[in-house]
């Protein structure tokens, strides 16, 4: 039977394996089990059972439904025997014979090969046999051909993190090599998007014998001469057919895009060069196993406590207002508790400047004021005799010494009666303060005469008189200038006035990553402070990682911020170290910034370099077992091990991803590639939800790999994942563990639904 017949026959096996049942009549049926043959009746003398190929077998609970499918499969149309379940189909073994549960009034339908389907109504038989013309089949003829070039076969490789791994197996033909001639074989990698050169493999030699030791002459017995001489191998070029596995490692930059590899080979003698041809010997297809490995990455911040900044002490100006209240027309105090309290804090505010070694008393002045009532002059001398009264009281605490260089400007002054129009005004009396105002602009700079008016109005006892009292008073001012650490208020009070051009000293940096909320002016003080560190040869860890975590929380890669901060000589981290130049205890590879930095790898797609962050994190930190073991994985580091320590840790890695979850046991498993991973991928796969298109996706991965035997499973396993989530398609197309003819499969009947 030819391929493509056998691609045809596929295609009718993958339509009945998502069969989903027919709605029942609404009558009752009795189920019977129906037996019986098929016979290929091609050959007119005589009949012989179906052994050469499959016949399926359905059954329908109702003639009509028979009918649809007949005309279906007829048709090429796989769509209606998608719906069906298992136990309504079944197919004949190697002798023609089927069995299957049908109800009694129903029908069979049967299948074979690219025949039109056959319906047979069941009418209470319980042995039906079914004759088809299925043809006379030729016996297979193979045909083999002698390969004249050297020409291999392109394959899929492997590209696990950032490691590509291509491979191939290079016939040398008859003839083609001899013991005359050298064979070069020169791989390297192209960029599938770019078509740029990322890499240059490491060459393969192989020379003759006879050219080997002609070399060895040409080259005065040092082949060390031969810039070839490194990669020479010692098995030698023959005449005969050479087979040459080949496989390679190289480190790619960017494990998100696909990769293939080509290769120059080139046989030369002496004089002639007379084969060389380029071939690609790895597809842009490129397996992935890990591509649905699950994790979550991290982003630490650091406790600002334990990495303090000490305050610059700075000059603030600053200053100190109280108001206190006298009787009627005297210089004492009225005995409102508030005026002693005034004067004590008064005393005590001078004394704590006098006795802060920070602070500087520059001002102090007193403002006596006397309300407008009675005459002018009057009130200005009570109003002096107030303020002399409080001067008097004040500066008597300070030192001769210390109150000869205070500045003091005593003032002594008499309210307008406009002030009073204000106060009525704030409490809505406008009738009476626009009688005061008025009276004040017909008479003006007449004090006494204005008083007078105002004193014969009605209401002035009741309504003018309680607010007089406010303007019997005394002010004091103190000005002076204090050294002492910003506060929080300060601080951010000064960057909201400055920006973030403003120059800052390395603890209102400290204090101003504590005090932001907003992550953006947080990124942008961290980046400011960061740089600033960085150009006075300084590194400061705490901007830096405050830095790289918000890049990490909001999806942003730059490993070069981190780096800086890293000591790869020292393995371990939270290392304390002496400073034998300042004295001073430092703390290398804080956790912090080597767990930030493994993540930034990762997300960058270093995976070289996340495996050196991983090793530095002791194995006493267990809550970074996961993200380690990420980066191991990723790395290629969770099978085998040229050491003892490397095969248990890629044991330990391989162990921790799979209990994480059950979708990562299954891609673990199968990144293995091993029959016994495939199946223990295949249990864990049916852990997961029937939801989730990813386990849809890497069953068919596990029938694939089973070649042609798994070829229809595998399309069937594919459409159902292209249902929950489309975007799959383009995975499928560029994921080298399946054929085109599987993907091509699996559209055609995505499409046709």
């Amino acid at each position: 039977m030819n391929r493509k017949r056998i691609s045809r026959i596929g295609k009718y096996v993958l339509v009945t394996m998502l069969l989903t049942a027919v709605p029942a009549s609404g009558w009752a049926q009795r189920m019977i089990k129906v037996s019986g043959t098929v016979y290929n009746i091609a050959d007119k003398k005589k009949k012989v059972p179906f052994s050469g190929s499959v016949v399926y077998v359905y059954s329908c609970k109702t003639v009509a439904a028979a009918k649809d499918l007949k005309n279906s499969l007829d048709k090429d149309n796989t769509n209606f025997a998608l719906f069906m379940n298992e136990d309504e189909r079944a197919e004949t073994d190697a002798n023609g014979y089927y069995e299957i549960l049908v109800p009694d009034n129903g029908a069979l339908v049967f299948k074979a090969g690219l025949n039109k389907a056959i319906l047979e109504k069941v009418s209470n038989r319980m042995k039906i046999d079914v004759e088809v013309d299925d043809g006379i089949y030729l016996k297979e003829v193979v045909v083999t051909g002698e390969l004249k070039q050297i020409q291999p076969e392109p394959k899929a490789s492997r590209l696990i993190g950032n490691r590509f791994y291509p491979y191939n197996t290079f016939l040398v033909p008859h003839g083609e090599g001899n013991k005359y001639s050298r064979l070069i074989v020169q791989p390297y990698v192209l960029n599938c998007a770019t078509n740029d050169t990322v890499a240059f493999l490491r060459p393969l030699v192989y020379d003759g014998k006879e050219y080997h030791l002609t070399q060895t002459r040409r080259m005065g017995y040092d082949l060390k001469r031969d810039a070839l001489e490194p990669y020479i191998q010692s098995r030698p070029l023959v005449n005969e057919r050479m087979v040459i596995e080949w496989q390679d490692t190289v480190t790619v930059p960017d494990p998100n895009v696909n990769y293939s590899c080509y290769a120059d080979f080139c046989i030369e003698d002496y004089n002639n060069v007379p084969f060389r041809k380029t071939y690609q010997i790895n597809t842009c297809e490129n397996k992935r196993p890990l591509k649905f490995l699950q994790y979550d990455l991290i982003a630490l911040d650091m406790d600002f406590q334990k990495y303090p900044e000490k305050a610059q002490v700075e000059k603030f100006d600053t200053e100190d207002q109280v108001e206190i209240s006298f009787e009627i027309n005297s210089d004492r105090l009225t005995d409102d508790p508030k005026n002693q309290e005034s004067l004590a804090g008064i005393r005590k505010k001078l004394n704590l400047i006098l006795n802060e070694p920070g602070a500087l008393l520059k001002e102090f002045h007193v403002i006596g004021k006397a309300s407008p009532e009675g005459y002018y002059q009057q009130n200005l001398q009570l109003a002096q005799k107030r303020m002399q009264r409080i001067q008097q009281e004040v500066i008597g605490v300070l030192p001769h010494a210390v109150a000869e260089r205070v500045y003091q400007n005593p003032q002594a002054e008499v309210a307008s009666w406009d002030e009073v129009a204000e106060l009525l005004e704030k409490d809505s009396l406008m009738e009476t303060a626009g009688f005061i105002r008025k009276v004040v602009r017909e008479l003006p700079d007449q004090m006494n005469r204005q008083g007078q008016r105002i004193k014969a109005s009605k209401g002035y006892r009741t309504v003018i008189v309680p607010y007089l009292e406010q303007l019997r008073q005394v002010k004091y001012l103190c000005r002076y200038d204090i050294y002492r650490e910003p506060t929080d208020k300060e601080v951010m009070a000064a960057y909201r006035r400055k920006g973030l051009d403003g120059m800052y000293t390395r603890y209102e940096y400290w204090k101003l990553l504590q005090l932001l909320k907003d992550s953006q002016e947080k990124e942008a003080v961290a980046r400011k402070a960061y740089e600033e560190s960085l150009s006075m040869k300084r590194p400061w860890v705490l901007a830096g990682n405050t830095l790289a975590k918000l890049y990490l929380e909001k999806d942003v890669t730059d490993t070069r911020i981190l780096e800086p901060l890293i000591d790869r000589t020292i393995f371990t981290v939270n290392y304390e170290r002496k400073n034998m130049d300042t004295g001073r205890t430092e703390i290398i590879n804080p956790i912090e910034v080597v767990v930030n930095q493994l993540c930034m790898y990762i997300k960058a797609g270093d995976f070289e370099n996340a495996s050196v962050m991983a090793k530095l994190i002791p194995e006493d930190y267990k809550e970074f077992d996961l993200v380690k073991a990420y980066a191991w994985a990723m790395g290629g580091y969770f099978q085998g091990g040229n050491t003892p320590e490397e095969t248990q840790r890629a044991t330990e890695t391989f162990r921790t991803i799979c209990q994480s979850s059950v979708q990562n046991e299954a891609v673990m498993n199968l990144a293995l590639e091993t029959p016994q991973g495939n199946a223990q991928a295949d249990k864990a796969l049916e852990q997961m939800a029937d939801e989730s298109p990813v386990k849809w996706y890497l069953k068919a991965v596990t029938e694939a790999r089973k070649g042609d035997v798994g070829l229809t499973e595998a399309a069937l396993y594919l459409v159902r994942c292209f249902n929950l989530d489309q975007k799959m398609i383009v995975t499928a197309q560029n994921d080298g563990e399946f054929t085109k003819e599987i993907v091509e499969t699996a559209l055609e009947m995505y499409k046709n639904q």
